[in-house]
């Protein structure tokens, strides 16, 4: 019967991102070229860049994709090491979950 704290915060997230998703539908801002880097992204969430890689490898962060060798990442284990790892954060997507707007390679947070 009674909420906890984490629970309330889950539906106030959700609430959040529903809200963000429905006025977009009348008024998606003008974003700036390629994608959101990772370190921006990190700074705007207040998470650390590898908390924000994880979560787009894993998955359970669905704003962009990985790649290895022009091949899609896509868990933990598929990561190798020795290689560059590559991130595409879409503007959009990342608007829709934060309500920022990336503007281009200024590298601000706004």
């Amino acid at each position: 019967m009674a909420e906890t704290a984490k629970d309330l915060t889950r539906s106030k997230e959700i609430a959040e991102h529903v809200c963000r998703m429905l006025m977009a539908a009348g008024s998606v801002p003008e974003f700036g070229t390629g994608g959101v880097p990772v370190a921006v992204a990190a700074r705007v969430m207040g998470k650390d860049p590898t908390w924000v890689q994880a979560g787009i490898i894993c998955g359970w962060l669905p704003i962009g994709k990985a790649t290895q060798d022009m091949k899609q990442v896509t868990s933990m284990e598929q990561v190798d090491r020795r290689k560059r790892t590559n991130y595409y954060i879409s503007p959009k997507l990342f608007w829709e979950m934060t309500g920022y707007v990336w503007r281009g390679n200024e590298g601000k947070v706004v």
